[in-house]
């Protein structure tokens, strides 16, 4: 029965790229996992607690101290005080914890409204607590959300609304009117929404991150996941957290609890240090703003069109003018001729809908953006 839960769902498209090309000499542009190291303070207090509290089981809700950093920084970014003893959770990264707030919600014929394209973990999630996914697509070439669309699709089954800004893969970010209508729709009734904001702390171009927490009413009804492991360059250390009201935060803490029981604790102790100290999310912001304009610097005397990426370290490829292949097919076709993998964006639909085009991370140091960039240039 378990096996059958998600029998149709096979393996993210990041996984198979990377089974492709091991073994190879195949540049992996599709790599998730940035070549940017954490910082070396950070580091050393990893070591300093993984020697002194390793014997430990912090709270299943997380180490105090580090949900109390969470809160003075959210107090001093949207001026909105949350409580760290009820509305701050630590999690076992991000994809935990999107599982984890879907299946406190979502029950046998439930609607969870999400746009696509859409990251891989929130489908298999929806659908294995009985839920039923209704997609909306992002319109190109901005990818920007049609909130009338969202709007004839809202009845009453609709139990959640997964929101993503900066969103993953395309980089676009939420504006005043997303927040608007986002509100508007949902003002009035009993869903809730689901805010994946792992990549807050990188937009480009001087634009902001615009959270939901932004709006009170609208943090009220909503969950916020974040990661550590984006912001400081830690993905393998996988701690990340919710921020949400009391009242949402008690059901989510219920069901948690018995999946997780405790986080990483010296993690945890390193990381509140961490944020004690202060921390210049910037630093990382600008380093990879740089490397965007380095790796788009290259590809602009390419034939690919360059879609504008807004946020996140991902960087999308139109490649309509060089051939009308599928996406799939192209995207293995880099990778036999001219030895770079890029990911296909049709495998972040549900129905595999191919626009031509094709993604990357620049979150790589600058030799592989180099090598990578210019074999391109061949295409």
């Amino acid at each position: 029965m378990i096996k059958a839960k998600l029998a149709s769902i096979g393996k993210d498209i990041y996984t198979v790229i990377s089974e492709l090309v091991q073994d190879t000499d195949i540049i992996n542009f599709a790599k998730i996992s940035p070549d940017i190291p954490c910082s070396d303070k950070l580091t050393e207090l990893a070591i300093k607690y993984i020697k002194e509290k390793s014997v430990e089981y912090t709270h299943p809700h997380g180490l105090f101290e580090l949900r109390e950093e969470i809160a003075k920084e959210i107090k001093q970014r949207y001026g909105l005080n949350k409580s760290a003893l009820n509305e701050i959770t630590i999690t076992a990264g991000a994809t935990q914890a999107m599982y984890t707030a879907i299946s406190t919600f979502v029950n046998e014929g439930d609607e969870v409204v999400l746009f696509e394209p859409a990251f891989n973990s929130y489908v298999p999630a929806i659908e294995s607590n009985g839920g039923r996914p209704v997609f909306v697509q992002r319109t190109q070439p901005d990818y920007h959300i049609d909130w009338e669309a969202v709007l004839k699709l809202i009845n009453t089954r609709t139990k959640l609304i997964i929101v993503n800004t900066p969103h993953n893969p395309t980089g676009a970010i939420f504006n005043e009117e997303d927040i608007a209508q986002l509100k508007k729709i949902t003002n009035g009734t009993n869903i809730n929404i689901i805010s994946d904001e792992v990549f807050e702390h990188m937009v480009f171009d001087g634009q902001k991150h615009l959270s939901v927490l932004s709006d009170e009413k609208l943090a009220e009804r909503s969950i916020v996941i974040s990661s550590f492991g984006i912001a400081f360059n830690v993905p393998g250390w996988k701690i990340g957290y919710y921020v949400s009201s009391e009242k949402l935060m008690t059901k989510i803490r219920k069901k948690q609890h018995f999946q997780i029981n405790a986080i990483n604790t010296p993690f945890q102790y390193a990381l509140a240090d961490y944020l004690k100290e202060g921390v210049d999310y910037s630093l990382t912001n600008k380093q990879l703003e740089k490397k965007k304009q380095f790796v788009n610097g290259i590809l602009k005397d390419s034939k690919f069109k360059i879609i504008p990426s807004k946020g996140t370290f991902y960087q999308l490829l139109d490649y309509s003018d060089i051939s009308q292949e599928k996406d799939t097919e192209f995207a293995r076709r880099l990778m036999d001729e001219f030895g770079v993998a890029l990911f296909p964006l049709s495998v972040f639909y549900h129905d595999s809908i191919d626009n031509k085009i094709l993604g990357f991370s620049f979150a790589r140091n600058n030799e592989v953006l180099s090598k990578a960039a210019k074999q391109l240039l061949k295409v």
